[in-house]
């Protein structure tokens, strides 16, 4: 019979430790525990893991280095084992050499109704974004918070505002729809941006803009260029 993990104590089974305390507090051996999950009759998956980071000499550059052949030489770990602990190394090379992800900048309207015309042009019926940035109005996240009908969209502050605060945003910006082909603002538009932007002073976030997209090249209405925010 195995030895898991589940037979050591509740503060000791590197699982529980890692929900409770975060990746960070375990050890490298109980982080690879974790991938093989169980370890030999008479080792469980840690100590088991010790062993190989010993034969490592505890060096993770030496760990990265290990082969397939290595690895299957201890009692305890087969194939599915040594194949999930050589794809979690490949992971963390490619993690290394990995190029940070260039963020979206949004500085304008003209920015806003790029990024979202591709999402709304051919809809025959109104659809309304956020999106949510940062100190450098870089994007953040975006989110579809309502959808409606050619008539319209049912939106209310407090829809926006559950989501920009569900995430660290110092700014947001709003974007919605005309299929009719017009992008003037209706009455129910202006009301609703004068709202957002009472609450957005309110909690000290930046309400950059609400853009209007209709059909048409550069065919959007803009609250922020217009003066209104």
């Amino acid at each position: 019979m195995r030895v898991s993990i589940k037979h050591r104590s509740e503060d000791s089974r590197p699982r529980e430790r890692l929900l409770k305390n975060g990746a960070a507090s375990l050890s490298t051996a109980e982080l690879m525990a974790i991938l093989i999950g169980s370890g030999t009759t008479d080792k469980d998956a840690v100590q088991l893991m010790s062993e190989v980071l010993e034969y490592c000499n505890n060096d993770l550059t030496q760990l990265a280095r290990i082969t397939y052949e290595q690895l299957t030489s201890f009692k305890g770990i087969g194939e599915a084992k040594a194949i999930t602990i050589l794809a979690a190394l490949e992971l963390a090379r490619r993690r290394m050499n990995a190029q940070p992800l260039k963020r979206l900048h949004f500085g304008s309207a003209q920015d806003i109704y790029e990024y979202f015309r591709p999402l709304m042009c051919d809809k025959d019926h109104e659809v309304f974004w956020v999106v949510l940035l940062n100190n450098r109005m870089q994007h953040i996240d975006d989110r579809c918070i309502s959808q409606g009908d050619v008539k319209g969209t049912v939106v209310e502050p407090r829809m926006v505002f559950n989501y920009v605060v569900s995430r660290p945003a110092v700014a947001f910006a709003v974007a919605h729809n005309h299929p009719s082909g017009n992008p003037h603002p209706s009455q129910k538009d202006e009301i609703l941006t004068k709202r957002i932007a009472a609450v957005a002073k309110e909690l000290g976030v930046k309400f950059l803009d609400h853009v209007i997209i209709s059909e048409g090249q550069d065919n959007y209405y803009s609250f922020q260029e217009e003066g209104k925010i």
